[in-house]
């Protein structure tokens, strides 16, 4: 196997790159229904033409390529169950619920920082983005509708909050992954990433709070109660649905297994429409009846299916539509997508000739952290999976950081800075994919306005360049 050199192993990320601008160009919003995917098939291919022309053997690149789907296969089981609860969770109220309350407490003055603490407190307590935005998100995303904020913006507030909230949960896994990484207790390293995450919350609330002052909604107070008694004609509005995500959240935050937890919670779902929504799975069902055998009908559809309510609200209807499992099946094939070129570039040895790059010009700690940072966010765009992002370069850096004498948690906080919150920015990464396939919502839509994923990693840069409490081992 010849060892690649840096045109090689930028070639195909440029391919993918050229061919992801022109499907925006062509395709607009709807990249994720197969034109992504078809970019990254293509940009696979050149990857391997590659490879093959340097000697690497055939088998090593199916060899890896499996091993990195293996990896993903969790966050497809996720998908699957994240799909399958949100179907139950719109079925049965719980989601209109949310919105009708919420629009009681929330108006416009203030909706988009509220919108950010709340997926915080959310995300702090569960240690899911993933979970968090596809519960309490999509309820915020209806209010932030009726108040008439644009949907990116909505979307880049909920993100925000959920992924500041996933990198400072003791739950988190990417937390308790990028710790092991850097072989480094837990606490430590939370209390460590404090230092860059507050002032990048802090700053995105701002921003935040002068969209809010500042925009000009065309919703009323009478719309809002409009769109309110909308949604009461729809469903069974009652506080005791409450339940079913009070009980959800409480298992993901007493760390009980995500994928039974989620199961769970779409069972508590369905079984919630049974008992509150009967109307709706009379209207639903095939024979227009409220029996056993409908209510099995309509709430398995709404498992794995698409679900549209019949209203005479367009917007109530649009917004209450669900696709079940059957939705999240775009993701699902973007992510296999995704690790099969990431898993070409690992076996090429593409990756590692572009760290050895990056490697090369550092000298000093600050300089360690931006390429710590640099290569993160460049496994985000490669590699398709935040995991990924955290696991190999901390592997890469790991001695580098040693030989710098700084301590284990300035690795694991860059890393949690750069993989964790950029993710999401990548349409074809498995976060971005599957926030844009739970909020319905195309990627470049939100991430204009997902301060914190950007601030994270650039307070992380700036923190060392000027060497802010970077820690180092002989440090009292």
């Amino acid at each position: 196997m010849k060892r690649p050199t840096i045109l090689q192993s930028l070639t195909p990320i440029i391919f993918l790159i050229c061919l992801i601008a022109l499907n925006i160009i062509v395709f607009g919003n709807d990249t994720l229904s197969g034109a992504n995917q078809i970019a990254l098939i293509f940009a696979s291919t050149v990857a391997a033409l590659i490879a093959l022309y340097n000697k690497t053997k055939w088998d090593k690149i199916i060899e890896t390529i499996v091993e990195n789907i293996s990896t993903a296969m969790t966050a497809i089981l996720i998908l699957l169950l994240i799909g399958m609860l949100a179907g139950t969770w719109m079925l049965s109220g719980v989601i209109p619920s949310m919105m009708y309350y919420g629009l009681n407490i929330i108006n416009a003055d203030f909706f988009l920082p509220a919108a950010v603490i709340i997926a915080s407190i959310i995300s702090l307590a569960v240690g899911s983005s993933w979970s968090t935005i596809a519960t309490i998100g999509v309820a915020l995303l209806g209010i932030g509708r009726a108040l008439g904020f644009d949907d990116g913006i909505i979307a880049g507030a909920i993100i925000s909050g959920a992924y500041f909230g996933d990198k400072l949960s003791p739950v988190s896994d990417t937390s308790n992954l990028s710790a092991a990484v850097a072989k480094v207790d837990l606490f430590v390293v939370i209390k460590y990433m404090m230092y860059t995450s507050i002032p990048s919350i802090l700053l995105t609330l701002l921003i935040f709070a002068g969209i809010s002052l500042f925009s000009t909604n065309e919703s009323t107070l009478a719309d809002i109660s409009s769109f309110q008694d909308g949604l009461a004609n729809s469903y069974n509005i009652t506080p005791w649905l409450f339940l079913v995500p009070a009980i959800t959240i409480l298992g993901i935050a007493k760390q009980l297994p995500a994928i039974p937890v989620l199961l769970f919670g779409s069972i508590l779902g369905g079984i919630a429409s049974i008992i509150f929504q009967p109307d709706i799975i009379s209207m639903l069902s095939s024979d227009g009846t409220f029996t056993a055998k409908s209510c099995y009908e309509v709430v398995s559809k709404s498992m794995f299916g698409p679900i549209k309510m019949t209203t005479g609200d367009p917007i109530i209807a649009e917004l209450t539509s669900t696709k079940g499992m059957i939705g999240m099946l775009n993701t699902i094939w973007l992510i296999l997508c995704a690790m099969t070129f990431g898993g070409i570039l690992e076996a090429a040895g593409f990756l590692n000739r572009l760290t050895e790059s990056l490697m090369s010009s550092v000298k000093r700690p600050k300089e360690l952290v931006a390429a710590t940072t640099g290569t993160a966010i460049l496994f985000n765009l490669t590699a398709g999976d935040q995991y990924l992002s955290i696991v190999i370069p901390g592997k890469m850096f790991a001695t580098a950081y040693d030989k710098f004498n700084l301590k284990g948690e300035v690795l694991a906080r860059t890393l949690q800075d750069s993989a964790t919150t950029t993710g999401v920015l990548v349409p074809w990464n498995t976060c971005g994919a599957t926030q844009s396939s739970i909020l319905g919502i195309a990627t470049i839509q939100y991430v204009p306005f997902a301060f914190f994923c950007y601030l994270s990693p650039i307070f992380s840069v700036l923190y060392a360049w000027f060497d802010i409490k970077i820690r180092r081992k002989d440090d009292k």
